[in-house]
């Protein structure tokens, strides 16, 4: 083991696949208003919705699911019926009984590191949705430190790391460049950017590829690489 001690991972799209069911919701969602706009029109209007909702709704499928029947009823005037708007929380309760399925690899890399380095789940999202995903898992025979946040900050890492031993001998990996990388870098800690092929437009951001602390890999094992060349 070299300079890192600590390893945080992110959850959803980093460990196991979770955005496509997004994508899948949205398919069935145009459906729905087919007859009100067009797919396009649909999906504008869904990530608005969110971005406007996020600070009061948070994150997650149930966040999401409300998203979805506010446009619904926007883009039909209010003239949806009782139906289709029940035909839309079904959506959002499928989304909620999805399978957890591991990325290819990740067990092998959990395997890996497990017996080596003091290693944390920090996933953000419903709180409900998240602890069945933990669960369903059985990530905790790899990760005993689950720690689920309505919001990931600097100060997040920095709470985070200090307990559980050094900022700046601890690593965030994830793919999302927002919420996992960049706040772990400014919390003085390393970060590392796994891109997954799907990115939710509001995580989106510029890499800090001038920092000494943040790297890009193109797969979860390239950032166990990375993790021994610090």
């Amino acid at each position: 083991m070299g300079f890192i001690k600590t390893i945080g991972f992110d959850a959803d799209d980093t460990l196991w696949h979770n955005e496509r069911f997004f994508g899948e919701a949205q398919i069935a969602l145009k459906d729905l208003l087919s007859e009100y706009a067009d797919g396009e029109t649909i999906s504008k209007a869904i990530l608005e919705m969110q971005r406007q909702n996020v600070e009061t709704l948070g994150y997650g499928i149930k966040s999401f699911t409300i998203a979805m029947m506010q446009v619904a009823l926007d883009l039909s005037n209010d003239e949806l019926d009782a139906q289709s708007m029940r035909s839309i929380i079904n959506i959002g309760k499928e989304m909620m009984a999805h399978p957890v399925n591991f990325i290819d690899g990740v067990v092998e890399v959990l395997d890996n590191l497990s017996e080596t380095y003091e290693l944390v789940l920090i996933t953000k999202g419903d709180l409900m949705d998240q602890e069945r995903k933990v669960s369903l898992s059985k990530i905790d025979k790899w990760i005993k430190n689950i720690e689920i946040v309505s919001e990931k900050h600097s100060s997040t890492y920095k709470n985070i790391f200090s307990r559980l031993g050094n900022v700046d001998e601890s690593v965030m990996v994830g793919n999302s460049i927002k919420s996992d990388a960049v706040p772990a870098v400014q919390a003085g800690a390393w970060g590392i950017h796994v891109p997954y092929p799907i990115t939710w437009e509001l995580e989106l951001a510029e890499p800090m590829t001038d920092h000494e602390r943040y790297f890009e890999a193109n797969s979860l094992s390239n950032a166990v690489d990375i993790i021994g060349s610090i």
